[in-house]
């Protein structure tokens, strides 16, 4: 079976990585809804044996229109900004990008660091109506996020192909 990216580095290597991509960036969270946060305080939790579980602040960036969800996941009540933490075994789910980290899907939550993605979300999330059921907004988001990184996957699939001609 072949090894996951992380499993032949050094983990403190790979906690340096996610910190270069990571700390400090706006993105877009999703975990059964969508709201704009920061990312700060990236370190181990946990780092022995097997495990090598990183743990994470979120904080929100207010943003018109969001924070969006699913029905009975709304947070538009809580006090703002929203604080919590995350956190991802890096042994088990290794993958990341500069501009995408992601849980396992057991887990289910996902950050986009795209600075253009970014700037669609919260032109897109303006312009929500204020009556606007917040289920409505979370699907409208999620469809914008696809069509973006799925139009991004097949301009970087042309390059390639270019390449190689």
């Amino acid at each position: 079976m072949a090894k996951a990216p992380a499993e032949d580095r050094d983990p403190l290597e790979a906690l340096d990585k996610i910190r270069e991509f990571f700390e400090g960036k706006e993105a877009i969270y999703i975990e059964k809804g969508a709201l704009r946060v920061r990312v700060s305080n990236i370190h181990y939790d946990n780092l022995k044996g097997e495990s090598e579980y990183v743990e994470v602040d979120i904080e929100e960036i207010p943003t018109e229109g969001l924070p969006v969800s699913l029905p009975k996941y709304d947070r538009r009540e809580e006090p703002r900004p929203l604080r919590w933490k995350i956190g991802t075994n890096i042994r088990v789910h290794p993958w990341y990008f500069a501009d995408y980290w992601d849980s396992p899907s057991y887990v289910g939550w996902s950050m986009y660091f795209s600075p253009e993605l970014i700037e669609g979300v919260v032109a897109l999330a303006s312009s929500f109506p204020q009556d606007q059921p917040s289920e409505i907004g979370y699907r409208r988001i999620m469809s914008f996020i696809t069509r973006q990184t799925r139009e991004s996957l097949e301009g970087g699939l042309k390059r390639t192909e270019g390449l190689q001609s």
